[in-house]
């Protein structure tokens, strides 16, 4: 008699685990909860390569690394001086 109250209990709790299973959702930590303190930043990078002496860019010579930086520059709000830019 105990182990078919066993048997019967058992497949109860298994029914019920394979079908609370099915209706389960999976979501990532980040989106259920928020940190005080932490926030996204953007991340905003410019190359610069360094190497031989004279074989990089020449910032008065190269018209395109110049207007790069200008307008890098410019998107984040800054202005630049006419001897620079």
């Amino acid at each position: 008699m105990k182990k078919i109250n066993f048997l019967i209990n058992f497949t109860c709790c298994l029914i019920l685990f394979l079908i609370l299973a099915g209706t389960a959702r999976s979501a990532r930590i980040k989106d259920l909860a928020a940190i005080e303190g932490v926030r996204e930043n953007q991340l905003l990078g410019y190359g610069l390569v360094m190497g031989l002496n004279g074989t990089g860019d020449d910032i008065k010579k190269s018209v395109f690394t110049r207007q790069a930086l200008i307008n890098l520059v410019k998107r984040l709000g800054m202005s630049i001086t006419p001897e620079i830019g």
